[in-house]
């Protein structure tokens, strides 16, 4: 059973549990030697492996049974739910597509490989260089014995810092002389940082059933995006993974730095404050740690085909059966995902069947499971109110999610008034709708923001990169780093989007900060 492992890919080398030579050297204030060899990406830390069922992924994962030990049982804390309203177009309706996972109390967690992409160009000395090694330290404190960490500084070349370590009290030592030695010079070039961190993934002997890419830059890679997208297609990693990025300053590029994120359902940062940075860090983290399930595909089917819109870029279609799906790497407990589904189902026509159906794979196990859910609309049936609360907020929701994102077109175009003038004609419909959400109340300021962000003179400073994120943030749910309605504290809204482990996560890293201000210090 334990140390056991199978690979799944063409490797163009064997991957065993045989002991690995490995040469490496640690020395305080010196910059650590090993290995910068692709082919020599095998010398991950062993874990212990526990083989369950027959996986599509490769080598078999670790398993900690913390969910077991916790009476977690996935079937039963999973909830599909379907809900639908008329829209003031006759004979279009909104469907909402709730997935609601609950939450839980955890003392241990599954294990995940973590690896630290770090920009230590030359725009990052002084004060921002400074601040990154000490969010890494902070970080290093999070970390759990079954974690794994490796760390790699890039500029226009990469160095691999540490080996994909296990984050034991023997190997802090090592993770912290690494971060030490990282000064700041040469130009950037994410898309060779990005090829090796995929190099390492597919290449572990091991694997921890969560991994997660976190890349820090602020500079700008031209063409990068396409580079990483060719890298993720040419690897075929069969094991899921996400990638989130944190863009500091003014300097780096929004548009690169969340499409690298996107690829594989992550998150992208854009952080204004750098002292802010360590809890983009710990929010991440508190996700990553979160995870219950994988693999996660949704597709929503209809008999009359009379879905007229789906939101979000990342929807499939499939046009035999007339369906769309849309893929999860990870689905994570004490959350919520709603899709919205745009349909047409003319006064003529009686009626339109639709059915949702959700595949996941437990991340302890590796069970598949399956929910599968159905609803009848009828055409100007009138919702209950609660339902219609809950429906319109969602609508809303993505509909803003779009003028950000039309807005931030329109800009690049110079076409400001315009931007300024599809996030105002949005924000009166909301007003009109009278509806009662904390969210859709933080997705209204936001729009308020928005309209400052489409300014001639702060759209190419800091507009761009904001607009950016309110995109990805409400478009899918996701946890919005520091906050940015407002510099001014009083008018700053709590996130709707984390889950307790993050806020957890946050709160104990202020707690650390305050008891010990000077932590970490150099």
């Amino acid at each position: 059973m334990g140390n056991q492992c199978t690979s799944g890919d063409n490797d163009s080398y064997a991957n065993t549990t045989k002991a690995i030579i490995i040469n490496e050297e640690f020395i305080e204030g010196e910059r650590p030697v090993i290995s910068q060899e692709h082919s020599k990406f095998n010398d991950d830390d062993a874990i212990d492996v526990v083989i369950t069922n027959e996986s599509n992924y490769g080598r078999k994962s670790l398993s900690q049974n913390y969910m077991k030990q916790a009476n977690y049982v996935l079937q039963d804390n999973i909830q599909l739910q379907l809900n639908y309203c008329g829209l003031p177009t006759q004979g279009t309706q909104a469907v909402l597509l709730s997935v609601q996972t609950k939450n839980q109390t955890i003392t241990t967690r599954q294990g995940i490989d973590l690896i630290c992409l770090i920009d230590h160009s030359g725009s990052m000395s002084g004060e921002k260089m400074h601040l990154v090694k000490k969010s890494l330290k902070h970080l290093l404190k999070m970390l759990q014995p079954q974690d794994r960490l490796c760390l790699i500084e890039f500029d226009d070349q990469n160095y691999r810092l540490t080996r994909l370590m296990r984050a034991t009290q023997e190997n802090m030592y090592k993770f912290l002389i690494a971060i030490d030695t990282i000064q700041a010079n040469g130009a950037t070039d994410i898309g060779n940082a990005m090829k090796m961190a995929l190099s390492i993934l597919k290449h572990r002997r091991f694997k921890n059933p969560i991994a997660s890419i976190f890349l820090l830059s602020d500079g700008e890679d031209e063409g990068a995006a396409g580079r990483v997208w060719d890298d993720i297609q040419s690897k075929n990693i069969k094991e899921p993974f996400t990638i989130n990025t944190f863009g500091f300053g003014r300097d780096c590029c929004p548009k690169i730095m969340s499409e690298i994120a996107h690829f594989k359902e992550g998150q992208f940062y854009y952080i204004s404050d750098i002292v802010k940075i360590d809890e983009c860090f710990f929010e991440a983290l508190g996700g990553e740690a979160s995870v219950i399930a994988y693999n996660t595909h949704i597709t929503v089917t209809c008999k009359k085909n009379t879905i007229k819109k789906v939101y979000g870029d990342k929807w499939a279609l499939n046009l035999q059966e007339q369906s769309f799906s849309i893929y999860q790497p990870q689905l994570q407990f004490g959350v919520r995902k709603d899709f919205i589904v745009e349909t047409s189902v003319p006064i003529g026509m009686m009626d339109e069947f639709i059915t949702v159906k959700m595949h996941t794979d437990s991340v302890e196990t590796g069970e598949r499971f399956t929910i599968e859910q159905f609803i009848n609309i009828v055409p100007n049936m009138v919702a209950e109110q609660i339902v219609f609360q809950e429906v319109m907020s969602h609508y809303y929701r993505v509909q803003a999610a779009e003028t950000f994102r039309n807005a931030l077109n329109l800009g690049y175009n110079l076409q400001y008034q315009q931007a300024q003038a599809t996030i105002t004609a949005l924000q009166q419909q909301i007003y009109q709708m009278n509806l009662k959400n904390p969210m859709i109340n933080l997705v209204y300021l936001d729009l308020q923001q928005a309209l400052r962000y489409c300014d001639s003179m702060f759209f190419n400073q800091e507009g761009r990169h904001y607009l950016t994120q309110l995109y990805m943030i409400h478009m899918y749910q996701q946890p919005r780093g520091i906050e940015i309605v407002s510099n001014d504290p009083k008018m700053q809204v709590t996130c709707v989007y984390q889950n307790e482990l993050q806020k957890q996560y946050i709160l104990q890293l202020r707690q650390m900060k305050t008891n010990n201000p000077d932590q970490f210090q150099q």
